[in-house]
């Protein structure tokens, strides 16, 4: 599988499936972002949103570390869809929606999520910081989870978000042209 390195251009993609409503940002909505969250937030990720203030990527892929749980892609591909954008309104989820995502599934911990299907959530860790942190990989262990609890697999992918940044990647479409030939059916 060959993969292309997120490398500094075209962070956000243009696709018309996620829709999104287009928030304004500035630095003065930063600060009082990073006031009510109580940490600050990594320049590179700021850089990206001030560019686009959320939306989907071009490049949504990174890879987990080796691992042993038997319902996490241990040593896999692994996605990240999309970032939340950082805005005010209650009806729209954001980046400042982190606390109430994280309490509703019952995970604890100084987390500012950036993507989330509930099942699978891409956080920044800022356990014991208040600023550069890890990115983590939250997963629920649908092996160890029961009706009454969910266990959750707790995976750094990076340690810092710019590290993280690196890790990203896509998989360009398979040219025919490259296809071998062999695949053509027998009689």
């Amino acid at each position: 599988m060959k993969k292309e390195f997120y490398q500094g251009d075209s962070f956000w993609s243009d696709d018309s499936e996620y829709k999104r409503i287009d928030y304004p940002i500035n630095d003065e909505i930063i600060k009082q972002a990073e006031v009510i969250l109580g940490v600050k937030l990594p320049s590179s990720l700021l850089d990206l949103l001030k560019i686009r203030n959320g939306g989907g990527l071009n490049y949504p892929y990174f890879m987990l570390p080796d691992g042993d749980a038997e319902s996490i892609p241990y040593g896999g591909r692994a996605n990240i869809d999309s970032i939340d954008p950082i805005h005010f309104e209650d009806d729209d989820i954001s980046i400042l929606s982190s606390k109430e995502l994280l309490k509703e599934v019952k995970l604890t911990g100084e987390f500012v999520v950036l993507w989330t299907d509930f099942h699978y959530w891409v956080v920044l860790d800022y356990r014991n910081r208040s600023q550069d942190p890890t990115v983590m990989y939250i997963a629920e262990n649908f092996s160890a989870s029961t009706n009454d609890t969910t266990e959750w697999e707790y995976i750094k992918i990076a340690d810092t978000f710019d590290d993280f940044l690196k890790q990203l990647f896509r998989v360009p479409p398979l040219d025919p042209k490259q296809l071998k030939s062999s695949y053509s059916r027998k009689q």
